[in-house]
C-alpha cells in the first residue's frame, strides 16, 4: 500500500510539472529549458519551432543551438526547423553576463512526415 501511495505522489508531481505548475524543487539557481512547438503543415518533413526559456540568468544572454539536423543557430528562438523521419537531439547552450553556462536538450522524434502522417 505504501508503494502505491508513493507512486501516486510521484506521478502527481510529474504531472504538475508537465502542466507548467510549480513543482517541488530545491534548485533555485539559473536555468534554461527548450519549448518545442510542432507545426502542422500537412506535408513532409516534420516542422517545429524552438524557443528558449530562461530563469535567473544575468543579461545580456548568448544563445547557441545545435539543432541536431546539421544546423546551428544563435538567438533565443530559431527559425522553423525541418526534421525527416528519425530521432534528432537538440542542444541549447546559454551563457550570461556573469559567466553562468546552462544547457538544455530535447529529442525530436519524427516518426512520420508532416502532421499525423501522409
Amino acid at each position: 500500500m505504501k508503494w502505491v501511495a508513493f507512486v501516486a505522489l510521484l506521478l502527481s508531481g510529474c504531472t504538475a510539472g508537465m502542466l507548467g505548475r510549480p513543482g517541488a524543487t530545491h534548485d533555485t539557481g539559473p536555468s534554461v529549458r527548450i519549448l518545442v512547438e510542432d507545426l502542422c503543415t500537412g506535408r513532409p518533413p516534420k516542422i517545429v519551432a524552438l524557443r528558449a526559456e530562461t530563469a535567473g540568468l544575468v543579461p545580456p544572454l548568448r544563445f547557441h543551438w545545435n539543432l541536431g539536423n546539421g544546423k546551428e543557430w544563435d538567438g533565443p528562438e530559431t527559425p522553423e526547423q525541418e526534421y525527416e523521419v528519425g530521432r534528432y537531439d537538440v542542444i541549447l547552450t546559454v551563457t550570461d553576463a556573469a559567466g553562468h553556462v546552462r544547457k538544455a536538450s530535447v529529442a525530436i522524434d519524427s516518426e512520420s512526415h508532416g502532421c499525423g502522417g501522409i
